[in-house]
């Protein structure tokens, strides 16, 4: 079984890289918001929904989730985060959680999530 790759980036003065990538029964993607002018519930429900579409098209669901890695730009944004996380997720199967301020990739980034599930 080969290794599918999603949401692949080949832009100048970027890196080229694929947001997301399966191969059996393993599905990871990772990635930001597209609209950065957004606020941080704008950026975060953006990458929520772009995981509701990646998880689909990889034959997967929220109930699948294993791992999550949450960076944030700042973390008074962490109640935000936790509150739109909670309703987003599949509440009878949560994944493991690990959240991180960091510096940012753009000066506009907010957050940046990666998952992991099954499939």
């Amino acid at each position: 079984m080969g290794i599918e790759r999603y949401g692949i980036i080949d832009a100048p003065g970027r890196p080229r890289i694929c947001l997301g990538m399966a191969q059996g029964d393993w599905f990871t993607v990772c990635t930001t918001a597209r609209d950065r002018s957004a606020d941080i519930k704008g950026q975060i429900n953006q990458v929520l929904t772009a995981f509701d579409g990646y998880l689909a098209e990889a034959d997967s669901d929220k109930s699948q989730l294993l791992t999550a890695q949450i960076w944030l730009k700042r973390m008074t944004d962490f109640a935000v985060l936790t509150e739109m996380w909670n309703d987003w997720i599949d509440r009878e199967d949560p994944p493991t959680f690990s959240c991180l301020r960091a510096d940012m990739s753009t000066e506009e980034a907010l957050v940046e999530i990666r998952i992991s599930a099954a499939r």
